[in-house]
């Protein structure tokens, strides 16, 4: 699509006028307090894979409320530990998938742990008490009445406890661990980063779940179309819905990270508008660095980035002693 947002030098220096809650650390500090008290062991085990040079292990640890969330583990085979490892989160609607989707970092000497969205269409992950099986779409919503109850309370709080879990494995470096991912991983990359600051870098693509609101008024697509169309129905609720993202939108939680950014951002971009991203990129509360693409929609920069990514990251990690 062309450009239908802001001028460029206006998407550089745009905000969002969000007003963080005025309990937003004591709200996720409780969250991630309780995930980690309700906490059981993580269970770790081999995978028969055709894959020859990289391990796979299917993982099970325990996220938001204690519920069990499942995910990947795949370490290149003849390198030696403890790893760096990238912790990579995923794109709506998906889920952890095949184990032989996620070689890329294995192969260049990363170990990488790729966690379940909880709920979503590939995942092997239900979303205990909220929906008894992965379903297609539809997310936005769940619970979006109450920052308690919204699914993406749920879905943070998994994140920063993948975070946790691949620090304690014995074959990783609890150094140098980072987070990554693409759209809604790019929102769920955030909130890691927010809840765990200390991650060595943070690489957001293309992020979802940022400037909500705003998104919903500039875009006709999934998946905030999913919330225009409730507001639509139900625009009596939308006091609600401010007051949950007052503690959930990616601008606030970009306001709490701390951690080095790579930012990815399309400026064709008609699924995560690109003014969002530039919101979220310039509440980033540490040290930051953006590529924007002006010829590209919202696969960002695509291979071109991914290189980019591999050589920042690789630079990071090197760094830590």
């Amino acid at each position: 699509m062309a450009w239908t947002d802001l001028p460029v030098n206006e998407l550089r220096q745009f905000r969002s006028e969000i007003t963080p809650a005025p309990d937003v650390r004591q709200f996720w500090s409780a969250r991630l307090s309780e995930a980690r008290s309700l906490a059981t062991e993580t269970t770790v085990g081999d995978v028969d894979s055709p894959l020859t040079r990289i391990r796979v292990q299917d993982i099970e640890f325990s996220g938001a409320e204690g519920h069990r969330i499942k995910g990947w583990v795949l370490t290149p085979i003849g390198v030696d530990g403890p790893l760096p490892c990238l912790v990579q989160y995923i794109g709506y609607g998906g889920g952890r998938s095949l184990h032989h989707e996620w070689t890329l970092w294995p192969s260049a000497g990363w170990a990488t742990l790729i966690m379940d969205t909880r709920g979503q269409g590939w995942a092997d992950t239900p979303d205990p008490g909220y929906a008894a099986n992965p379903q297609e779409l539809g997310f936005v919503t769940r619970g979006i009445l109450d920052p308690l109850t919204s699914y993406y309370t749920r879905v943070f709080t998994d994140a920063a406890r993948a975070v946790d879990v691949a620090r304690a494995l014995p074959f990783i470096d609890s150094a140098r661990v980072a987070v990554g991912g693409g759209s809604q991983g790019g929102a769920i990359t955030i909130a890691a980063s927010a809840l765990v600051p200390d991650v060595i870098g943070s690489l957001v693509g293309v992020p979802f779940w940022c400037d909500v609101e705003r998104a919903c008024t500039l875009v006709d697509t999934i998946p905030y179309k999913e919330l225009a169309n409730y507001l639509k129905a139900r625009p009596y609720d939308l006091d609600a819905v401010r007051h949950t993202l007052s503690y959930l939108d990616g601008t606030v939680l970009a306001g709490m990270a701390t951690a080095p950014a790579l930012f990815e951002i399309g400026l064709m971009d008609d699924i995560c508008p690109p003014s969002t991203c530039y919101a979220a990129f310039n509440a980033w509360a540490g040290p930051k660095e953006v590529r924007e693409y002006p010829w590209s929609g919202h696969g960002g920069g695509d291979s071109h980035h991914t290189l980019l990514q591999l050589e920042w990251l690789n630079a990071r990690q090197l760094s830590v002693s």
